[in-house]
Parts: structure tokens; C-alpha cells; sequence
């Protein structure tokens, strides 16, 4: 019962904020307050004596101009963002892609959120080329829309191999999806030598090799679109975690620098990038500490939210940075505050993660 109500707060601390920095609300609030009808004002007055009282009348009022200007900034703000995520185009160019003709490239695609993401393609009709050292499960078997290529995308060689099946089989990809990732809860000092090596050649290297492989026929097209599956952990550090923080944190630098060199070196704005920040998603890895996670009020998602969300992201042919849930991209900025609330950010589940081990 306690996690509910803790739901339940949080679903209407999330709406008050919501509506306190929404123009709309706060700008009909203040013209009601200062030159609505007399008759509405009169019958608001009559129900808050706040309203009654001059001097808490012109607080009120004050402090609704702060939130509408502190909501037209953020909405600006918010377009900026968005605008800028998508190679500065107003629009996308839905045009361009017909997804019966599409070919897309997902890594780890025969588990977890990568053969969720799969299916979600293959419904809206795209062909998908599934590259992962596991064998193809039975939820995507008997599909002719999906083509399976056991591939070790640690390994350039093999990348590089399997690039060429898939453009002799199938056709130039439109659409590259890494997706891969591992990951294992222990300390630095308990962190083998051998697996921090495959940690970083699964989840970061490989988006080097894979976009080496796929990304000349998107140039030469002028058209693509590379989803990049990060984390919130690409902005923090985690006491537990740090092999998994750093692999993350690294690819998110790579996703920028790729971003950049479409636009400066390649001059390719037909080819859009996307960067997905999950929070903790239910998976093995957070198995041990799923209890903790949840009596600590920490959101725990599950896989087909991620893949639903590439999927449409996909699916609106635009670039973007998505935060899942939404209401954690604050942790964006988290490099940008004092050292004394990064520290206090990092400890929260630094301790929950640490706890599980002892």
C-alpha cells in the first residue's frame, strides 16, 4: 500500500508541476484574477478569502507572471531542443521513407528490448536484419520480414562480413539500431580484467564498427536514421556500476561526435540520430536490488516501454533525445549543478546498488 500511495504522490507532485509551468493554465489563471469576468472573479473571491486580500492578491499574481514567463522559456526552450535534434529541420520528412521499403539493422535483437524493438519494426512493415550471438527466439521466428545473422559485433571482421550479407540479401540498411549491451553489478576492484574489455567492446566499441559498416550507403543517400540505446546512466556515475556508467557515458560522447561530423564533414542532414535514456529497466541485471529500487520509490520500466518508444521515435522520422520516463531527463543537467548535489545524486543509488552486494 505504501508504494502505491508513493505512486500516487508522485503522479501529483509531476501534474502540479506540470501545470504550473504551462502557459496556458497560468496565463488564463492570471487574466481571470486581473480581468476575467466579473462574475467568475466574483465567485472565485467568494470561495478563497486568500483572493480577498489585497496584498495575497498581488502575490499571487506576481508569482503567476514568474511561472508564465518561466514556462514560456521552458516550452522555447523545448522547441530549440527539438528542432536542433533533428539536423535543425522544422519538419520532418516523412516523405522520404516508405517503411514496406525500409531495411533496419538491430543489434541484440533476439532478447530483451532490442526483439521487442523488432517486432514493433516488423509490424509496421519494415524488413529487419537481426545481428546477435544468440539464436533467434521462437516470438520472432516464421516472420518473412525477418532475416537472422549470427554475428559477434565485437568483431569488426565479422561485422564487416555480415554487412555484405545483409546488402547482397536484403539491400543497403536505412535504419541502424544498436542496441546491444551487457552489463554485471561489482565493484572496480572486482571487475575482471576480461570482462571490463567486453563490456567496452559490446556496449561501446561496436556502435563504432556497426556505423563504420552501414553508415557510407546512408550518406550516400543522404538518408538514414542510427538509434543510439544509452542510459540515464550516461549521466551518472554509480558506485557498482562503474564499468557499465563509463561504457554508457562513452557512447553518448560518440553519439555526439557523430551527429556533428553528419553535419560538418559529411554535410548528410537527411540522416537523423537519436539517443534513448532509460532509467532502470526490469531486467536480470537488476534482479538482486529490484526490491530496494522499489522501496527507495525508484520508476522501474519495463522493456516494451524502451522498445515502444524507439519505435515511434523510428517511426516519426525525426532525431531526438528520448528520456524514459520523461520526467527523469532532468538528469541532463545534473553536470551542471553544484558538486555538492551531483554527490548527493550519485549517493542515492550508489548505496542501493552497494547494499545488494555485501
Amino acid at each position: 500500500m505504501s508504494v502505491v500511495l508513493w505512486r500516487l504522490s508522485d503522479v501529483l507532485s509531476h501534474t502540479a508541476s506540470t501545470l504550473a509551468l504551462n502557459p496556458v493554465f497560468t496565463a488564463s489563471l492570471l487574466y481571470i484574477l486581473t480581468k476575467g469576468p466579473p462574475t467568475i472573479r466574483d465567485r472565485l473571491f467568494s470561495r478563497f478569502a486568500a483572493l480577498r486580500d489585497p496584498q495575497r492578491l498581488t502575490t499571487i499574481v506576481k508569482v503567476l507572471k514568474w511561472l508564465l514567463g518561466l514556462g514560456l522559456l521552458r516550452n522555447v526552450n523545448g522547441h530549440l531542443n527539438k528542432i536542433a535534434l533533428n539536423a535543425w529541420r522544422l519538419r520532418s520528412e516523412k516523405n522520404r521513407w516508405h517503411w514496406n521499403q525500409e531495411i533496419a539493422v538491430v543489434t541484440g535483437g533476439c532478447s530483451g528490448i532490442g526483439e521487442r524493438v523488432v517486432k514493433g519494426l516488423v509490424k509496421k512493415g519494415l524488413r529487419v536484419a537481426v545481428l546477435d550471438i544468440q539464436q533467434l527466439p521462437p516470438t520472432l521466428q516464421g516472420y518473412a520480414n525477418i532475416k537472422f545473422f549470427a554475428c559477434d559485433i565485437t568483431d569488426p571482421t565479422a561485422v564487416n562480413t555480415t554487412a555484405e550479407r545483409i546488402r547482397a540479401t536484403m539491400g543497403s540498411p536505412s535504419i541502424l539500431v544498436n542496441n546491444a549491451g551487457i552489463a554485471l553489478a561489482h565493484t572496480i576492484l572486482d571487475t575482471s580484467d576480461e570482462f571490463l574489455r567486453k563490456i567496452f567492446d559490446v556496449n561501446c566499441l561496436s556502435n563504432f564498427t556497426t556505423v563504420k559498416a552501414f553508415m557510407p550507403d546512408m550518406i550516400a543517400a543522404n538518408k538514414g536514421q542510427v538509434v543510439t540505446v544509452a542510459s540515464l546512466a550516461s549521466y551518472l556515475g554509480v558506485g557498482g556500476m562503474a564499468d557499465y556508467c563509463s561504457t554508457k557515458a562513452a557512447v553518448l560522447s560518440f553519439h555526439e561526435a557523430l551527429n556533428m561530423e553528419l553535419k560538418h564533414k559529411y554535410n548528410a542532414p537527411g540522416i537523423i540520430t537519436t539517443s534513448v535514456h532509460p532509467n532502470w529497466v526490469q531486467t536480470p541485471l537488476i534482479k538482486s536490488w529490484e526490491k530496494d529500487l522499489r522501496a527507495s520509490r525508484e520508476t522501474i520500466i519495463q522493456p516494451q516501454e524502451v522498445a515502444d518508444a524507439i519505435v515511434n521515435q523510428i517511426l516519426s522520422c525525426s532525431g531526438g533525445q528520448i528520456f524514459i520516463p520523461n520526467s527523469a531527463s532532468g538528469i541532463a543537467r545534473l553536470r551542471g549543478y553544484s558538486n555538492w548535489v551531483q554527490e548527493y545524486v550519485r549517493s542515492m543509488p550508489t548505496k542501493i546498488v552497494l547494499g545488494c552486494q555485501t
